[in-house]
């Protein structure tokens, strides 16, 4: 009977649709509480398809996410690359490559035959290694002394050390046996004299009054063929006898002979070889008689 009712009510045409929807509610509620059966069965059934009637806050909430939505999604079109981006950052990086390639093929362009020639333009510079002397077990042995300046052989033990630790172009010396006042000094003489590649050696011996008295000092055989250099060994040389000075060295004097040898046009003999060949070698040059201003 209240179906019935009800149904003609929301069927009739001269209610409004508010008074309906209002009606339709009213039934509703009280079907939630009394449990009875009050919309007919075919507005039921209508209303179940429709749903649940949404909430104002609901609405407001749906609306909320779909603009955050759509904010999210604009931001990232915003970010995202656009056409025009990419097809500049493709010409620029196809600018790159046309430019490496282009130096590229330069560099390849150059013939063999230029490359030589700007080398060759630059002056090349040849640094001489520095000379080093190696340091036999005697001379070792005689400069780890601790001599003071009182000692005869003090002079002789500054000496072998300066001469040691910066050694003249083409000289090298060291100790002979245990005896400090005996040395052996080597010339290698260079390339641009008439003893190229030879090497010969001086016996210096030092008194017992050096440097008052200047060191003898003679060839060991092989003597090399000089105007100046007897066959037994002697040298003639002035700084060996009346131009001796206190203040020279052995270094000094060896330096000297090398330098005579470096000088010489010609390999000759004294013209006294014959006559002074026999005598001992090394002896003091007091009385000698010198040929020339050049020894």
């Amino acid at each position: 009977m209240v179906q019935t009712i009800v149904k003609s009510l929301l069927s009739s045409s001269a209610l409004p649709e508010p008074i309906k929807n209002f009606i339709e509610m009213i039934c509703q509620l009280l079907e939630s509480i009394t449990g009875w059966g009050i919309l007919p069965p075919a507005e039921r059934k209508s209303k179940a398809k429709k749903g649940k009637p949404r909430s104002k806050e609901v609405i407001v909430e749906e609306v909320s996410v779909t603009a955050k939505k759509k904010r999210t999604k604009k931001k990232r079109l915003d970010e995202s690359p656009t056409v025009e981006g990419i097809s500049s950052r493709a010409a620029v990086s196809t600018k790159s490559k046309k430019k490496t390639t282009t130096s590229s093929l330069s560099d390849a362009e150059i013939s063999p035959k230029e490359a030589p020639a700007e080398e060759s333009s630059q002056p090349t510079v040849t640094t001489k290694p520095k000379q080093t002397t190696k340091t036999d077990a005697a001379s070792k042995k005689f400069l780890s002394n601790n001599l003071k300046s009182s000692n005869p052989n003090y002079r002789i033990q500054r000496e072998l050390k300066e001469f040691l630790s910066s050694p003249p172009p083409g000289l090298s010396v060291k100790i002979s046996g245990k005896n400090v006042r005996l040395w052996v000094i080597t010339l290698a003489m260079p390339d641009n004299c008439i003893y190229a590649g030879e090497k010969y050696k001086l016996r210096v011996q030092f008194p017992n009054d050096y440097p008052t008295s200047p060191p003898s000092v003679f060839f060991l055989p092989p003597t090399p063929r000089h105007e100046h250099v007897y066959t037994n060994g002697d040298i003639c040389l002035s700084l060996l006898g009346k131009d001796w000075r206190p203040i020279m060295t052995a270094q000094s004097i060896a330096q000297a002979i090398f330098s005579i040898l470096c000088g010489a046009q010609r390999k000759s003999l004294p013209m006294d070889n014959a006559r002074h060949a026999g005598n001992k070698p090394g002896q003091a040059q007091n009385d000698w008689v010198y040929h020339d201003d050049n020894c």
